[in-house]
């Protein structure tokens, strides 16, 4: 009968000599821990605190120990799991606990990759860790590097295949199988290369094969391969004498030369006076055709160049006859508004402080106030108002408008303001700039009614050839540039061809006059400046206004 087993003092239970089993268990080149069946950690060793570096005072139970080696709650919560379940079947059977791989959080913070296992006995676990780190790495490497030379032999374009020294495939790649004129990887294993080499080159093959295994290698051997169907395709072969488990075989790398094949063949049947033949004409030709490119470029941009202008042409006759309209009607429309605001004020001074018309008086002149402010504008859009264009700083006219532009635009609303040092100057007015500011930032408040971004920026700008295309034509040049940006609505195409066009408005009625893009237009036009627009459904809208720079 076996020995009872009775806990002594330190953990370890009394079989025998104390002395000398507690001699083993510590000496043991093995890590070792004696659990209770409560879950107390009793016992472990001097090689378990050396491989983990945790002493048996932070680890007295199972439950400190999974805490501190599985930091993971996730993976904690697996392998506890798995652990327990083996622990509860060996102590129904009073058997062998069941090994597995984990990864145990040592205390300096390292991994390391461990096989525990154990066995029940006397009621208590005996739990041993094998460190198998290095050799699990190894493992994963080696299973990493099957895993990419298999890939780059699957990828590449050359065949690849190995033989033994009677010629019988024992491995392939797909480019290989298609060599072959096979289908499947299945249908080439365990043949012999001979079975889809051409009847004519047989005797070489299998030459070729011999010769292979003796010499080591072969380089640049050239041999024809039948496919079911007929087709005959030329392959390459470079082979070396690899060994695997002391075994000679024979790595082929095999390569489709058809097209080179062709291209010899091609090159046999031409004359010698060929290639200079080919070399006249394929200069006439590429002469040739480079006058017919210049021709049709030439042609292409003298048509857009043309409905450029037309429209360009269009767009300034129906804006110069509008304007001269708006004129007209404003001048005369604002000395009729001097006149009733004039007598409005006149009565509202006769009236006493209380009489009850004069709220209404004040109504009257609050209301032509604002039709003088409108006839303002069209008298800007048709150019009739005077302008007095002087040197102008953008920075210091962006800023003044700054803090009335926040007034504006709402609470909801962020107004970012970039402005470049050492800006260029421009010849403007400086009160119209104000308002060409004021009108895109009201647009762009506009265009955002649940709130957004609206970036104010300056910066110096070089133009090139694409200045010729925006919606205000430039010439290429030294520009001050003023951007004014939304995250709003954004517009359509169609919004955006009628953009300029004196009273085109998308707002709802009493909400826009439809001029303030317009009058942008022919303040910006004043100043030979120019306006480039990018908008999309969606993704806001950005207002590129350029000054010419006044030379230094």
């Amino acid at each position: 009968m076996a020995e009872q087993v009775e806990p002594r003092q330190g953990g370890i239970p009394s079989i025998g000599d104390e002395t000398t089993l507690r001699k083993i268990l510590h000496l043991a080149p093995i890590s070792m821990a004696i659990v209770g069946l409560d879950g107390t950690i009793e016992y472990i060793n001097r090689k378990a605190e050396h491989i983990f570096g945790y002493p048996h005072a932070e680890i007295q139970t199972m439950d400190r120990w999974f805490t501190l080696a599985y930091p993971d709650p996730s993976y904690r919560e697996q392998v506890m799991s798995n652990w327990m379940g083996k622990v509860n079947k060996a102590v129904s059977t009073r058997g062998e606990i069941e090994g597995g791989e984990y990864v145990v959080t040592c205390r300096d913070g390292s991994r390391k990759t461990c096989f525990i296992f154990g066995v029940i006995a006397a009621d208590k676990v005996f739990v041993l860790f094998e460190d198998i780190t290095h050799r699990s790495e190894g493992e994963r490497e080696l299973r990493e590097s099957e895993s990419r030379y298999r890939a780059l032999v699957e990828t590449t374009r050359t065949g690849y295949v190995i033989v033994n020294k009677e010629g019988r495939v024992l491995d392939a790649n797909t480019e290989y199988v298609r060599l072959t004129g096979r289908r499947d990887l299945k249908d080439v294993l365990g043949h012999t290369i001979l079975e889809w080499t051409a009847p004519y080159h047989l005797d070489r093959n299998t030459a070729a094969v011999a010769q292979c295994a003796q010499d080591g290698c072969i380089f640049n051997f050239e041999v024809d391969y039948a496919h079911a169907d007929g087709v005959i395709m030329p392959i390459e072969v470079n082979a070396y004498v690899i060994t695997k488990g002391g075994v000679p075989q024979i790595l082929s790398l095999c390569r489709d030369i058809t097209t080179r094949r062709a291209a010899e063949a091609q090159i046999l049947s031409l004359n010698q006076n060929l290639e200079e033949r080919v070399r006249e004409r394929t200069a006439e030709l590429t002469k040739a055709n480079l006058e017919l490119t210049s021709q049709i470029e030439q042609r292409r941009a003298a048509e857009l160049a043309k409905d450029k202008l037309q429209q360009q042409l269009l767009q300034a006759q129906k804006m110069d006859a509008v304007g001269r309209l708006a004129g007209g009607i404003a001048h005369d429309f604002n000395n009729i508004l001097v006149s009733i605001s004039g007598y409005a004020e006149i009565l509202r001074d006769t009236m006493t402080a209380g009489a009850p018309a004069r709220s209404d008086l004040s109504e009257i002149l609050l209301e032509t106030e604002r039709g003088a402010a409108l006839t303002r504008q069209l008298l800007t859009f048709s150019a009739r108002q005077e302008t007095k264009l002087e040197s102008v700083d953008l920075n210091a006219v962006a800023a003044g408008s700054e803090k009335m532009l926040k007034r504006l635009i709402g609470a909801n609303m962020h107004l970012e303001t970039v402005f470049q040092d050492k800006l260029y100057a421009v010849k403007a007015d400086p009160t119209q700039v104000s308002q060409v500011i004021i009108n895109l930032v009201i647009n762009a408040r506009d265009a955002m009614p649940d709130g957004g971004h609206i970036k104010l920026q300056t910066r110096n700008a070089e133009l090139g050839p694409e200045a010729a295309v925006m919606r205000l034509p430039l010439a290429p040049g030294n520009y001050a540039e003023l951007l004014i940006s939304d995250t709003g609505t954004g517009m359509s195409p169609d919004t955006l061809s009628h953009l300029f066009e004196p009273f085109y408005t998308t707002k709802t009625a009493g909400q826009g006059t439809g001029l303030g893009l317009s009058t942008v237009y022919g303040i910006v036009s004043r100043c030979r400046g120019g306006i480039s627009v990018e908008s999309a459904p969606g993704h806001g809208t950005t207002f590129r206004i350029y000054f010419p720079r006044i030379p230094a």
